[in-house]
């Protein structure tokens, strides 16, 4: 089950859902108003020993999960 953060267009509030099927009406936590946004989220994942570092400055083509698979553009 997805975890989604959506911003409120009528009070600017940041909330997160859990989104079981898409198709439920989601309201603020803050206001009540349905007028929400999808934001778009960075993923939290740990390695073993911490953080899993980004690709550096320049970054990659662009592709999902392109970065440092043999063959990408960007990997070696």
């Amino acid at each position: 089950m997805p975890i989604y953060e959506y911003q409120c267009e009528s009070c600017g509030a940041i909330n997160e859902y859990i989104v079981f099927d898409g198709h439920e009406q989601l309201q603020c936590k803050a206001c009540q108003g349905n007028n929400l946004r999808k934001l778009m989220s960075v993923h939290n994942i740990k390695g073993s020993s911490g953080p899993v570092a980004g690709p550096a400055s320049g970054g990659c083509c662009g592709s999902p999960n392109s970065c440092g698979t043999l063959g990408s553009c960007c990997g070696g």
